[in-house]
């Protein structure tokens, strides 16, 4: 588990950084004693599109290495679900199902129930997809979120073919969600002792391991 992974270190540090310049520039301008401008001068540097070298420094390091996994899956993920949604498009053509209808022959039907099925689920996924990855471990939730989208693939075609045939691909599913929501909630949880505690059930774990 990657530690000191939250929201607000990261908010802390660039809110000190902004009050840090506000008060050097109150200081080179000779209006220190004027709270007002003061106030106005680092509610414009916070709203500033232009970055100093510290927020950018911070922005990168804390940021950009560490999504690259979780960013990949995510767009993996959203290519398949594009690519499921032509495919009832595709089913739509062949069995003459005109929009708004979403009835028709059997096996469109079950086309349409599945597709239908993957984007109920799509949000939870991706909630708990980057939850796990941010609060415990990037590696082991972009390698479950690999399997589920291999899993969602065993589920859409298997339910095209079969009702029964959507039982292997769905159960699957279902054992990965749960896998992700504990381990994010392991994360949020050890966060939370680690920030407000000063205690790490992980580091605890890697000492007795």
């Amino acid at each position: 588990m990657k530690n000191g992974r939250n929201f607000a270190t990261p908010c802390f540090k660039k809110l000190g950084c902004f009050i840090a310049r506000a008060d050097l520039c109150c200081n080179t301008e000779k209006r220190s004693n004027s709270p007002t401008w003061c106030f106005s001068l680092l509610l414009a540097q916070a709203l500033s599109p232009l970055h100093t070298p510290c927020s950018r420094a911070e922005a990168a390091g804390n940021m950009a290495g560490d999504l690259t996994l979780l960013a990949a899956v995510s767009l993996l993920s959203a290519f398949q679900q594009c690519h499921f949604a032509r495919l009832v498009g595709k089913s739509r053509m062949k069995h003459k199902v005109m929009p708004p209808a979403v009835t028709g022959a059997p096996e469109f039907d079950r086309t349409f129930r599945a597709q239908q099925n993957c984007v109920e689920f799509y949000p939870i996924f991706l909630t708990v997809l980057w939850t796990a990855g941010w609060f415990f471990n990037e590696e082991l939730a972009s390698f479950l979120g690999v399997l589920y989208v291999f899993a969602r693939y065993k589920y859409f075609h298997g339910y095209v073919h079969s009702v029964k045939g959507r039982l292997t691909g769905f159960y699957l599913n279902l054992i990965i969600l749960i896998c992700l929501i504990t381990l994010g909630a392991a994360g949020i949880v050890n966060s939370f002792l680690d920030e407000y505690l000063d205690f790490s059930i992980m580091k605890k774990l890697r000492k007795l391991l």
